[in-house]
């Protein structure tokens, strides 16, 4: 029995964003990068701004990866802590806001096929930053380097 192939969608690395201290690189992932609008990047941007995890005083490093799902969104915000960890929230927009998923269970979804790709580059890349003296300039070669591609 076979299955049919699976469609593949295309990671867009964007610029960096920075929110008080906290500097993220941003990844657009769709089947077309181009059909995510302004309107709702802008949306994104406010959220993460505004978040209850408030980014604005806390010095970290990470990335947002912007999945168009459909008509929808999944916004995951992912910081990294404690050195090797990597911690995220995940925002949906259903209605034209975005809002926290509540993902309080036991058992939950992390990351699907195609967001893997950016998080296995991001992993490789922080795993590199952490070998260096992580001065100024090796947290800028981190921000510096994007993934790009299809997943």
């Amino acid at each position: 029995m076979s299955s049919p192939s699976y469609p593949s969608k295309y990671a867009a690395p964007k610029d960096l964003f920075t929110v008080g201290s906290t500097r993220f690189k941003w990844y657009d992932l769709a089947t077309d990068p181009a059909d995510i609008s302004q309107q709702d990047l802008q949306n994104a941007r406010i959220c993460i701004e505004k978040a209850g995890e408030n980014f604005q005083t806390t010095d970290d490093l990470g990335f947002v990866i912007m999945h168009r799902c459909g008509q929808n969104y999944l916004l995951l915000v992912c910081t990294w802590r404690s050195e090797n960890e990597l911690w995220e929230s995940v925002y949906y927009d259903g209605s034209g806001k975005f809002e926290i998923w509540d993902r309080n269970k036991t058992h939950l979804p992390t990351y699907c096929v195609w967001e893997m790709g950016i998080v296995y580059h991001e992993s490789r890349a922080w795993k590199s930053f952490l070998g260096t003296d992580r001065n100024e300039n090796s947290k800028q070669d981190y921000l510096n380097d994007f993934f790009e591609g299809e997943v």
